[in-house]
């Protein structure tokens, strides 16, 4: 096999424009039609004292248009191997007009997951969201937080209340957790912070409709809000007690491969 030495590339300018290495006709002032082993840094940006830059580690050369020499930037995503998980998207909702609709004790202790969604719940309207996942292979994080407010009238002792929030996916119970607030002084509302996470996998493709929905199981004699503060108070607003609902999902990565 016959090798190109660097003493037969060292031709004048005046003498030759273009160098052709494996082409005869060659195209660009350095034309290489064939395997190119690199032993070395690659540098940019020279001139005829200056090397130009050979980067840093993680940088990748980037186009700066025609004319111009390329240049060396970190990328702002990361490299993901076949078989990885990727964050996919963050959903975010708030909601400051939370619910005060929920007066009444139902008194169901229980709810399971997979239940439809009835009436007996009330929803946060502003927490909806719509969701498209488009692999098989999947993992959602719901993450709700919610301000809860709970206060006794004058006549009523004081006392506590049992309240449920769920996450519906399509109208269908994913995720709960029961929690409850207890009043301390008649006529002082009181404030407590309700926190949800749990994480789903391997969700089927497509767009779910993702809301958030509440119901009172016990406690009917003192006035309860969720999301935001109940009627008349004046130590708490909308805005201190807004309900947040935040979804992360994550796909797994794959490749294709090309048919030759």
């Amino acid at each position: 096999m016959q090798k190109l030495h660097l003493p037969f590339l060292l031709i004048s300018s005046l003498s030759i424009a273009q160098v052709g290495i494996g082409t005869s006709s060659p195209i660009s002032k350095l034309d290489v039609n064939g395997e190119v082993v690199l032993r070395g840094s690659l540098r940019v940006g020279g001139t005829d004292t200056t090397k130009g830059k050979a980067g840093e580690k993680d940088q990748v050369l980037v186009s700066q248009g025609v004319g111009n020499s390329p240049t060396w930037k970190y990328v702002n995503v990361p490299f993901m191997e076949n078989g990885q998980y990727k964050l996919i998207n963050t959903y975010v909702a708030d909601n400051s007009t939370g619910i005060r609709t929920l007066t009444t004790a139902d008194g169901i202790a229980l709810s399971n997951i997979g239940d439809a969604y009835t009436t007996t719940w009330a929803k946060i309207a502003g927490l909806k969201t719509s969701m498209e996942i488009q692999s098989t292979e999947n993992i959602i994080t719901y993450q709700l937080q919610a301000g809860i407010e709970a206060n006794t009238p004058t006549g009523t002792a004081v006392g506590e209340v049992k309240f449920l929030c769920g996450i519906f996916k399509n109208d269908k119970l994913v995720a709960l957790r029961p929690d409850k607030i207890t009043t301390l002084t008649v006529g002082t509302p009181i404030q407590y912070i309700y926190t949800l996470n749990y994480t789903e996998e391997n969700v089927t493709k497509g767009t779910h409709v993702i809301e958030v929905a509440c119901r009172r199981i016990e406690g009917t004699g003192h006035t309860f809000a969720i999301g935001t503060n109940t009627a008349g108070s004046t130590n708490s607003n909308g805005f201190a007690l807004k309900s947040f609902l935040k979804i992360d999902l994550t796909e797994l990565v794959t490749f294709k491969t090309e048919k030759k």
